[in-house]
């Protein structure tokens, strides 16, 4: 067994870096909290903060919707008590995960047929999913993927992964030829992709 005083020098010696973790995960925790669904909680939406507002329904399942200022989180009537809008309803995390990839798919395929008469460039295929680490892809086929947790992003950021994928429809690679196409359509895409990488956490109180 490892002595006490060797694991107390080690960690004494450690003690400038094990504090700057510390601190930088202090930081990371408060830019990127966990969420839970409970009244006045604070929800990401296209680079939005929206406030969630817990009401009342006549359905008789759960369910979330959204207005220009809120997500709505609506419990139905044979639920609702006195402390409904106290109460966490963090169990309902499905539904949540359900709402924004709902919510994903109408508003990216829109702006994939905007992008598209655009730039003249059309997917044979347009899909979503959620790969970690990834925003988005374009096959050999010209099938385009789409990360759909993209929806928490500012809609020019949004854009600007759409531009990237459909660019690869013209030039299937990273060659200057290909960012110079982006930057046709996309002249900020440098501010984007740092964006991106800076903030790739934002969409972690989605995981299941």
């Amino acid at each position: 067994m490892t002595p006490k005083k060797y694991i107390y020098d080690f960690l004494l010696s450690k003690k400038d870096w094990i504090l700057k973790n510390i601190e930088k995960f202090k930081k990371l925790d408060e830019k990127f909290p966990q969420r839970r669904l409970l009244e006045k909680e604070i929800f990401p939406f296209l680079g939005t903060d929206l406030n969630l507002k817990v009401s009342i329904t006549p359905n008789k399942k759960i369910f979330i919707s959204r207005s220009d200022d809120h997500i709505i989180l609506h419990v139905p009537m044979n639920q609702w008590s006195a402390i409904s809008r106290s109460q966490d309803y963090s169990e309902h995390h499905e539904i949540l995960r359900q709402f924004y990839k709902r919510e994903s798919i109408t508003h990216l395929t829109e702006r994939v047929q905007f992008w598209s008469k655009e730039m003249n460039a059309n997917p044979s295929k347009l899909s979503f999913r959620e790969p970690k680490g990834r925003w988005g892809s374009c096959s050999s086929k010209g099938s385009i993927n789409l990360n759909w947790r993209l929806i928490l992003f500012k809609p020019d950021i949004v854009d600007y992964v759409i531009i990237h994928e459909l660019s690869h429809l013209k030039h299937m690679n990273h060659s200057k030829n290909f960012w110079n196409h982006v930057q046709q359509f996309c002249p900020q895409y440098e501010a984007c992709e740092k964006e991106l990488k800076q903030n790739h956490m934002l969409t972690q109180f989605l995981d299941k």
